[in-house]
């Protein structure tokens, strides 16, 4: 077997491959071998047919399956001889198999991991980012707290207003036809919350129950569908509930009923609230100083990047953006032009991802940085959280494939793992605070 290597990118190659006619030979007469053994032809005993008349009969089977089990073969050798490690399987191309069975040859491609070394970060210095809570930042998440705890009282006796949540059906037309997604039944919407479009939400305080409007309303000139962008349309609007919210008053009784009973006054749920705003912000600082050592690690190492494990890593981002936006009662086709038009950012965002992880793979191998089953279990549960499975449904979503399940968590552990380890290691520099201007000297 010959093999010619052609490097057509630093992480993409080519292996031109030659079978040679004695490899050739061996498998055709071992597959001939089999038909002849197994073969039930008319006129001979099983077994006993002539060869000659097995090739006649079973020539193109033969071929077919001895071009499969070659080309992997002569594909597995070529690789493993070469020490390259495919990171998914070989593109097969110009594929030749001589009639006369004398010669076999093919283009296997393969990309692999870029090489490429990062000498130290001990020289990032990150920005020291103060956790500093507001009690201002405190008041908003207990006043979330109360707006969660909300009632919801049916009114008829006034028009609607800012603040109450309608059910209506809407029926919307450009140039007076219909157009698609722009219609509803029972939909529920919240005056103020900015989730209709802005021209027409405006319009929904001062109607009355049980009536329909006419409401002209001109989309904006960003929006995400070209043929509506900046163009002036007709919604049919038929208010079908007015519902006004009533809030509790943030009082010792809120706590109670908030906390279940685990909390008996105001006092203490701003504590635990307190200590909630500490935590969050603490997760942004810590979120922020990732970004930028991930941003300094890049820097440090240029190479370049495997088109299939962008293309996976878009293909996953794409996936879970749609179960995304469809749980939240998107229209597909609405969802899909989003993506449409969000594509070269999320492609881009797809190429960052997947750099920062090959980056942090290539310094925890360096640092033998390990999980450990106690840590994937830990990170299971924690998936099982956010997934809002249990247990069951998990393993028998990956059933057969639990080696997958497995090899995420400790991927998705060893990450976690590396980034503290980094982030404890690097140097952290004060913010300079800018200086406040100088007030003009009063002139007598």
């Amino acid at each position: 077997m010959n093999v010619a290597v052609k490097d057509i990118s630093t992480v993409k190659k080519q292996l031109v491959i030659d079978v040679g006619s004695e490899q050739i030979d061996k498998k055709l007469a071992k597959h001939y071998g089999s038909f002849q053994k197994k073969a039930k032809i008319k006129g001979f005993r099983p077994g006993k047919a002539p060869l000659n008349v097995i090739k006649r009969l079973y020539q193109d089977q033969v071929r077919m399956e001895v071009t499969e089990e070659l080309v992997q073969e002569a594909c597995s050798q070529a690789l493993e001889e070469h020490k390259f490690s495919p990171l998914a399987a070989p593109a097969i191309d110009n594929l030749s198999f001589a009639e006369d069975n004398s010669t076999l040859s093919f283009e296997a491609t393969v990309e692999i991991l870029p090489e490429f070394s990062i000498e130290s970060y001990a020289d990032i210095e990150l920005q020291k980012h103060p956790v500093e809570v507001e009690e201002t930042e405190v008041d908003a998440e207990m006043d979330k707290l109360r707006q969660s705890m909300a009632q919801y009282k049916t009114i008829d006796e006034r028009p609607s207003q800012k603040g109450d949540t309608l059910v209506i059906d809407f029926v919307g037309r450009l140039d007076g036809v219909e157009f698609e997604g722009g219609s509803a039944k029972d939909f529920s919407i919240e005056i103020g919350s900015g989730r209709f479009i802005p021209d027409l939400e405006r319009q929904l305080a001062g109607l009355e129950l049980d009536q329909s409007y006419d409401l002209e309303a001109i989309f904006p000139e960003d929006y995400n569908k070209a043929e509506l962008a900046g163009k002036k349309t007709v919604f049919t609007v038929t208010v079908k509930s007015i519902r006004e919210k009533e809030v509790p008053e943030l009082d010792d009784d809120l706590a109670v009923q908030i906390s279940g009973g685990e909390m008996d006054t105001l006092e203490l749920l701003r504590e635990k609230m307190t200590e909630y705003v500490t935590s969050s912000k603490a997760s942004e600082v810590k979120n922020k100083n990732t970004k930028e050592l991930l941003s300094c690690l890049c820097d440090k190492a240029e190479f370049e990047l495997p088109e299939c494990l962008v293309a996976e890593e878009k293909e996953r981002s794409v996936a879970s953006a749609r179960s995304r936006f469809l749980s939240q009662g998107l229209e597909p086709d609405m969802v899909d032009q989003m993506m449409a038009a969000n594509s070269e950012r999320i492609a881009a965002d797809a190429a960052n991802t997947v750099k920062n992880t090959l980056i942090l793979e290539y310094l925890a191998g360096r640092e033998k940085i390990e999980s450990t089953p106690e840590e994937v279990n830990a990170r299971f549960q924690r998936f099982i959280q956010g997934s809002g499975e249990n247990p069951q449904e998990v393993f028998d979503r990956f059933k057969g494939r639990e080696h997958e399940l497995t090899g995420m968590l400790q991927r998705e552990v060893v990450m976690e793992k590396i980034l503290d380890h980094l982030l404890e290691k690097v140097s952290y520099k004060e913010i300079e605070k800018e200086a406040e201007p100088k007030s003009e000297a009063a002139i007598d």
